[in-house]
């Protein structure tokens, strides 16, 4: 599904993504529109000048809003610049690093989300300890002292805590679950703030976000469901083999091996062709170095790569991506696990039927199609399917009471 942007897919999945947050309350469809139809397809500059524009000044309007009391209103306008902060945000990958627009603006999506009145009433703002510093995260008690189901959430390689409430917290607040989403290394304020680069034994990261919900009220010990987004449903598979204590994951979605992402964009691209190892690596860095005259799509996925995983060359890509793989460790995962597909996937395709086959614990496959509107990665723009599909098997699940908060 090409939106808006016919001749640029990342633009125009980033496009979808971000109008996708609609029904929760991300966005609203002429905002998006008008500022979408100024934006240069392919230019990244562009891109970002757009959407910091209508972040910038649907803050502005927030702020209005809650100076002269209007809870609702500035609630209301403060997600929405929160999502487009995210979205301004997501192509500044020629130096990461270094341009100080990264942090800047990742911060202001922080602050105008922790500004809605809406999330300051049901949200605690947490930090979650890990290794000697901590983890950024929000907790929802929807069941009082009451112990219910809780949802912990985390995202993928590109994903924010914030941009979490959109994609799974206030569907568990309607549903009346708990819900811990939080930020692990390489994600959100972990790797802008505080430098922390991706690990793939995201176990050591899991581990301590359960003994810090354990410690939350209304968290039922026996039943905490985990949930990855994107990249992150190999990281919630890998962490599901080894803590106990989750009770129900679900790969959103299924990713066996991470590094097949990688080379099949570059494949795709022609730039690898039928080459051996060695020339396929040397290719590889002349790829790496000359990246900006890659599709938009390509170009991201490898600039993403350097300063998420902290690598510089091909061979340091390729032996940190191939440690993500589910393979060794997949036959101990033995709570009940969801594995959802997207159709269209065009970052992980063929991955969640590669980790369905591989299970060996109560499974289910959910297919989500284009038929459906479902079927691109992660589902965006048909979230409200994807929560009922997901939410519905969770419930199920876990045997809980149907609890709606409308």
């Amino acid at each position: 599904m090409r939106f808006i942007f016919d001749t640029d897919e990342a633009f125009s999945y980033e496009t979808l993504r971000t109008v996708g947050y609609i029904p929760y309350g991300g966005a609203d469809i002429g905002e998006v529109l008008s500022a979408a139809a100024r934006i240069v397809p392919g230019d990244r500059e562009s891109w970002y000048g757009e959407w910091r524009a209508l972040a910038d000044r649907i803050a502005a309007v927030a702020e209005r809003s809650a100076a002269g009391g209007h809870c609702v209103s500035a609630s209301e306008a403060y997600l929405r610049a929160s999502n487009y902060y995210r979205t301004a945000e997501f192509f500044l990958r020629d130096d990461p690093s270094r341009d100080p627009r990264v942090r800047e603006t990742f911060q202001r999506s922080v602050e105008t989300f922790c500004a809605a009145p809406q999330i300051q009433a049901q949200w605690q703002r947490v930090s979650i300890p890990y290794e000697g510093t901590s983890l950024a995260g929000y907790y929802l008690n929807s069941t009082g002292e009451q112990p219910g189901p809780t949802l912990l959430a985390h995202g993928g390689y590109d994903s924010t805590a914030e941009e979490l409430f959109f994609v799974v917290g206030e569907a568990a607040r309607r549903r009346g679950w708990n819900c811990l989403i939080f930020e692990g290394p390489g994600q959100g304020a972990a790797l802008r703030l505080n430098k922390l680069l991706f690990r793939h034994d995201w176990e050591a990261v899991v581990t301590p976000a359960v003994d810090f919900a354990l410690g939350l009220r209304g968290v039922d010990p026996e039943r905490i469901a985990l949930i990855g987004m994107s990249l992150g449903g190999y990281l919630a598979a890998r962490a599901a083999a080894f803590e106990p204590r989750v009770s129900a994951c679900v790969a959103f979605d299924g990713v066996f091996r991470c590094g097949g992402a990688f080379t099949q964009a570059a494949a795709a691209g022609g730039h690898l062709g039928q080459l051996g190892p060695e020339q396929r690596v040397a290719a590889a860095d002349q790829l790496i170095a000359n990246r900006s005259h890659a599709p938009t799509s390509l170009w991201w996925l490898l600039s993403n790569a350097l300063w998420t995983f902290g690598v510089q060359t091909a061979q340091g890509l390729i032996d940190v991506v191939g440690k993500y793989d589910l393979a060794d460790v997949v036959e101990r995962i033995s709570c009940p696990v969801l594995v959802c597909e997207a159709q269209n996937d065009h970052f992980f395709p063929g991955q969640p039927q590669e980790l369905y086959d591989a299970l060996r614990c109560e499974k289910t496959y959910a297919r989500f199609t284009a038929d459906e509107g479902a079927g691109e990665h992660c589902h965006t723009g048909a979230l409200l399917l994807f929560h009922q599909r997901m939410f519905d098997w969770l419930d199920d699940t876990f045997k809980t009471e149907r609890a709606a908060r409308f």
